[in-house]
């Protein structure tokens, strides 16, 4: 399993703000929805739509009444996959492998076939050297255009001479769907992780003088359906392996009347975290104002966070809202105790 640093956090600091306060955002990972079993590493990718002969030429012959061809599915296919593979190398829970074979499914209808076989299963884990399968047996996609005429309003000359006026713009739309069905096998135990079925939809639209050129600039099918798959694979990938995520978080900067809410939060912008706390950390026995204690308690709360300290953001957190009223903090609190609990789990996931 690759290495991963839990506390390897990305700091991106926006200049401009509003109301004293600048975001932080912090890079980390996010736990998976479901626990897979710490015995599975390599997972391999596999599809399972390949039609057989009598079914190809069924699919033949409805390809021909809606314009849809069995290559397409297959090219729609092999894009779910590899978007699915490089959605999950982006998280260190598993390496991931691609089948270069294509297995016979159900390309009738847009529902799962009979689970694969276990003896399949088990000569697709034994030849590549995997723990697991993510098998995809369910493709269906289609990419619809339809044209049209309109009046739109458009500026023209120059100086006094500009005005605006109303003329006949082409428009072509096009309308991407495409239905994946994933099912996520452990041969080994004889068990079925899970079986989803993913739906995605996406609407385009190029617009021009004539009609012709509506159509040219309209988004391709293959690339309406690349931008779908991309989705898929994404979803999918959260679903199943721990990812990395980006938390938007923001600390207090302006003060008339605590000195130290201001250079703490100049440190903070530079990245000066530990020295950030401790100014303010000195300054909330000095503060003439309950507003400020409580924004430097929060600030020092949020610099824990960043710090990768936990349970000292939570406990600062809490402080800024029991002892001195800052209700943001109230929230915050809340916040860190969920990071909290996905920590521990994205620990139990990552072994």
């Amino acid at each position: 399993m690759k290495k991963v640093l839990f506390a390897a956090f990305a700091l991106a600091l926006i200049l401009s703000s509003c109301g004293g306060q600048k975001p932080v955002m912090i890079n980390t990972l996010r736990p998976a929805d479901l626990a897979i079993d710490q015995s599975i590493q390599t997972i391999l990718l596999v599809d399972r739509t390949k039609p057989s002969k009598r079914d190809n030429w069924l699919n033949i012959g409805e390809g021909v009444l809606t314009g849809e061809m069995p290559a397409q599915d297959k090219a729609a296919a092999q894009e779910a996959l590899n978007s699915l593979k490089n959605a999950l190398q982006t998280s260190p829970r598993f390496e991931v492998l691609i089948a270069s074979e294509r297995l016979e499914g159900n390309s009738l209808t847009a529902a799962f076939p009979d689970p694969l076989a276990e003896h399949l299963q088990f000569n697709m884990i034994n030849r590549y050297q995997a723990d697991a399968l993510i098998v995809l047996e369910v493709m269906d996609s289609d990419f619809i255009i339809t044209e049209g005429k309109r009046k739109v309003k458009r500026k023209v000359g120059e100086g006094k001479n500009r005005r605006e006026i109303e003329v006949d713009e082409w428009y072509a739309q096009g309308v991407g769907n495409i239905k994946v069905g994933l099912r996520f096998y452990n041969p080994r135990n004889k068990e079925l992780i899970d079986q989803q079925m993913i739906s995605q939809t996406n609407t385009w639209e190029g617009a021009a003088d004539s009609k012709a050129g509506a159509i040219a600039a309209l988004i391709s099918r293959a690339d309406a359906v690349r931008h779908l798959c991309g989705k898929i694979g994404h979803d999918y990938a959260y679903k199943v392996a721990p990812m990395p995520i980006t938390l938007r978080r923001v600390f207090y900067t302006k003060s008339k009347e605590s000195p130290e809410l201001e250079e703490g939060g100049r440190m903070a912008e530079v990245g000066q975290w530990k020295e950030a706390i401790a100014v303010w950390e000195a300054g909330i026995p000095r503060a003439t104002e309950q507003k400020d204690r409580g924004r430097m308690a929060y600030n020092i709360a949020v610099a824990y966070e960043v710090l990768g300290d936990l349970t000292q953001a939570k406990a600062w957190a809490q402080n800024a809202y029991s002892k001195y009223g800052n209700k943001t903090a109230r929230t915050y609190a809340a916040q860190l105790q969920n990071r909290m609990n996905d920590e521990q789990a994205l620990q139990n996931q990552l072994n």
